[in-house]
């Protein structure tokens, strides 16, 4: 069979017709999985030997990487595939029991981009719940001459949009005003546990942590903040049905001060009832009626009015009265149908899932729909969120380095295969399958969140092949390919019972792909002890743990391409082994402060696209550097030795985003930045002693070529520049190659900056944004600012010296803003 026919039967359109065909199918994914593993094994020994002879030829030792015999292992290897082999011609065998036919035309069809989301709720942007809205700000408004607090919940059917309301009213001015700052926004879904939302809650009131303080006392402090004035509490999306654990949180919350509420969505009526001071104070919240779904659909899947095909209203009408007043499933299915032909309307339309949904009374088989109806290559994307609890905030960069160590991001155009992600994430958006999710309020939206019935979707697409370990914990079956463990989510006081049969399960995972174990310290060291049993892993995540080194049996993952060690405050060293990954694309070792240094050949792993790092190394090293060639972001953080960063990084040809943060030593750049012709984005953050721009006026002087060449610098976070009008400058610059790319340049906390560096004028065609602050001695910004016409937005702060920009020349600048310049 063809690869195109297999990946047609992966669709999955026909899994949940009958038992048999799931196996069938789970058969042919277990086939394909270890086809690619040997196929993986194979090229990985190819990169080793190439590495090795490059090595040998430039005359350096290379003991790091011992090859098996060759001829040895390509025998093995044969008999691996002709193993294989014989069983897809088994598989092959079983379909003609099926009558399988090959679906194809979704496969390479991008998904058509619905226009720009907000991550927050707009009010005007919600349909059909103002009377709900207005009801809710009554109660919360309303006194209760029985009790200081006050608990509503808002009850109803995955879907309906209880957490949207909950959003516009806890956004709401005159709540705003009731309340002041006293407001407080909290996610619970399964993870329910009185302790950690007793320290959440202290934390988000007076912005401190508590997370070292025990139980008793922390509920004494709690008590006494809630004491002093009212407050607004929202607690979204709970599950727990524990009666003991609920009123042991309610015996905390009911020392409010005077008017307080607290805000509850859940899906449960038994929950409702527990949790409300009082049955009248329960809010049912029913479907939209007909034509404000009609109104909400047809919203989503045409940007016009006048756009609007009478044919596909006509059919938009039929599926809307099948949507049971569900604003999610209007929504999703709006955003699916977004640019669609009459065909596929139809096909919604006629969809044999609506009857299983009536009959369950249940919204999941309606996004099914979308699910089925999805590009080929999104499937996999989309299962693979399913890793991350609910109500997770998901950093999109994070996301994507994963998929793409998985393999799950193809490249047909040569395009960087980073920015094939970010397409696929923008498609899922698109589809109403993510949501943006904002950090603050004027922040690009760097994470996302999947809605809770959303990430039931993706689980049961996903199957057996992702699995997630929290609140009540259920052993993954063997077959399984990728598992993350969050400790928050284990039960308090986990049985050691359950601890052990993690292990086991670990002890027999040997085909998993993904570990993401996360906030676990005593059972990571367990962890560590098994790494060499998981020899296909392609992610390994292990963050928050006390172990001070790594085994050497590291080195045996050679599948590994995403390795994530942050936060692990005591390890010291890592072995020389990990210089083996030769299919390492990413290295995170942020905020690991008692790192001594990275091994050398760290330096030299020649697939390593991303890197972030936290050691005691004075300097990084010159030499090896160089191997670095497919270096995409190198961010430096809290490396308060560090001194120098060495002239070696000029080979850094492929570099695109530099960051360097909590430097305090930093005293100078050892390197050209006009040799990193890729920059996009340079960020330098609270580096004290890095005296930036005395030492690129001294560059300049000192070269030929002019140093702030930086042809593809896009964001240099705190310094962003607009588009100058300089033709007849660049025209006298003729082979001037630096800074054209550049879009954002952030400066923060730079006590030596006196000026900006003139050579920065050149990536005026392109720079957007412009942010600098905590820069005391910078007394003026240049000449050629306002001549930027690209800057959209502009921020200052807490430049005490520095007088008011110049006007700009840029009409459509969409933000310009000079924050208070006084320190604080």
């Amino acid at each position: 069979m063809s690869e195109a026919s297999w990946s047609s039967f992966l669709s999955e359109e026909e899994h949940d017709k009958n038992e048999e065909v799931r196996d069938w199918l789970g058969k042919l994914k277990e086939a394909v999985y270890d086809a690619d593993d040997v196929i993986d094994e194979y090229q990985t020994d190819n990169v080793q030997r190439q590495v090795l002879v490059y090595r040998s030829l430039i005359k350096k030792v290379c003991n790091f990487c011992s090859l098996s015999n060759p001829i040895l292992f390509r025998f093995q290897l044969g008999q691996k595939l002709k193993k294989i082999r014989e069983n897809m011609d088994e598989i092959a065998e079983d379909r003609s029991k099926f009558h399988f036919t090959v679906q194809s035309g979704r496969d390479g069809k991008a998904v058509p981009l619905k226009r720009e989301q907000t991550g927050s709720v707009v009010s005007s942007e919600v349909i059909g719940r103002e009377v709900d809205k207005e009801a809710i700000i009554k109660l919360l408004l309303s006194s209760n001459e029985k009790e200081n607090v006050t608990i509503i919940p808002i009850v109803g059917m995955g879907g309906l949009g209880k957490t949207t309301l909950a959003q516009l009213v806890f956004n709401d001015d005159r709540v705003a005003s009731h309340f002041g700052y006293r407001k407080i926004w909290m996610c619970v879904s399964d993870d329910f546990h009185v302790r950690q939302i007793s320290q959440r809650i202290a934390e988000k009131l007076d912005h401190r942590k508590y997370g070292h303080l025990d139980f008793d006392l922390l509920q004494i402090i709690l008590k006494q903040q809630m004491s002093t004035s009212k407050y607004l509490l929202v607690l979204d999306d709970v599950w727990n049905e524990d009666r003991v654990k609920w009123f042991r949180l309610k015996d905390l919350l009911m020392n409010g001060a005077r008017g307080s509420k607290v805000l509850v969505t859940t899906r449960g009526r038994m929950i409702a009832s527990m949790m409300a001071t009082d049955t009248r104070y329960v809010y049912n919240l029913s479907g939209l009626p007909y034509d404000k779904c009609l109104d909400l659909f047809l919203s989503w899947t045409f940007d016009r009015i006048q756009d609007r095909p009478q044919n596909l209203v006509a059919i938009g009408k039929d599926i809307v009265r099948k949507c049971g007043g569900l604003p999610l499933a209007a929504r999703t299915l709006g955003c699916f149908l977004y640019r669609k032909g009459e065909d596929e309307w139809l096909l919604v339309k006629n969809s044999e899932i609506w009857e299983l949904a009536q009959k369950e009374d249940d919204v999941l088989p309606v996004l099914r729909l979308t699910y089925d109806q999805m590009p080929q290559y999104l499937k996999p994307c989309f299962a693979f969120c399913s890793l991350f609890p609910k109500d997770h905030s998901i950093d999109k960069e994070t996301l994507i380095h994963m998929w793409m160590a998985q393999g799950f991001l193809q490249s047909s155009d040569g395009s960087p295969i980073e920015k094939i992600g970010h397409r696929y994430v923008n498609e899922l958006l698109s589809m109403s399958l993510l949501e943006d999710e904002h950090k603050y309020p004027d922040d690009e939206a760097r994470h996302c969140k999947m809605h809770d019935l959303i990430h039931d979707l993706a689980r049961l697409v996903a199957g057996t092949e992702c699995s997630i370990i929290t609140a009540h914990p259920k052993i993954p079956s063997k077959k399984v390919r990728h598992v993350s463990v969050f400790g928050s989510g284990l039960p308090e006081n986990s049985s050691s019972k359950v601890k052990d049969s993690i292990s086991e399960f670990l002890c027999n995972a040997k085909k998993l792909r993904t570990l993401y174990y996360h906030l676990l310290v005593e059972q990571n060291k367990t962890v560590i002890n098994l790494l060499a049993n998981l020899k296909y892993l392609r992610i390994l995540i292990l963050t928050e743990s006390e172990f001070d080194g790594l085994p050497s049996s590291i080195g045996t993952l050679l599948h590994l391409r995403y390795l994530d060690l942050s936060k692990n405050y005591h390890i010291r060293r890592l072995p020389h082994s990990i210089c083996k990954l030769q299919n390492l694309q990413k290295l995170k070792l942020y905020s690991c402060k008692q790192l001594e240094e990275l091994p050398k050949g760290t330096w030299k792993i020649a697939t390593l696209r991303h890197l972030e790092i936290t050691s005691k190394q004075e300097f990084l090293p010159n030499k090896g550097i160089e191997c670095l060639t497919s270096l995409r972001s190198l961010s430096i953080h809290n490396c308060y030795r560090l001194s120098t960063l060495v002239r070696g990084m000029q080979h850094l040809t492929a570099l695109q985003k530099l960051c360097l943060i909590d430097c305090p030593n930093l005293t100078s750049l050892e390197f050209s930045l006009n040799s990193l012709i890729s920059l996009e984005s340079l960020e330098i953050r609270n580096c004290s002693g890095l005296d930036l721009s005395g030492q690129l006026k001294k560059k300049e002087e000192d070269s030929l070529e002019g140093r702030w060449r930086l042809p593809s610098l896009l964001n240099i976070v705190g310094l962003n520049y607009k588009k100058e009008q300089i033709e007849d400058e660049e025209k006298k610059e003729e082979g001037h190659q630096g800074l054209q790319k550049l879009r954002s340049l952030t400066f923060v906390q730079l006590p030596k900056l006196i000026e900006l560096p003139n050579e920065l004028k050149y990536a005026a065609s392109s720079l957007q944004y412009l942010s600098i602050s905590y820069c005391d001695r910078l007394s003026s910004l240049p000449d050629w600012l306002p001549r930027c016409m690209a800057l959209k937005r502009l921020e200052i702060e807490r430049c005490p010296i520095l007088p008011s920009p110049p006007g700009s020349q840029n009409d459509e600048l969409k933000e310009l803003i000079p924050k208070p310049r006084n320190k604080e």
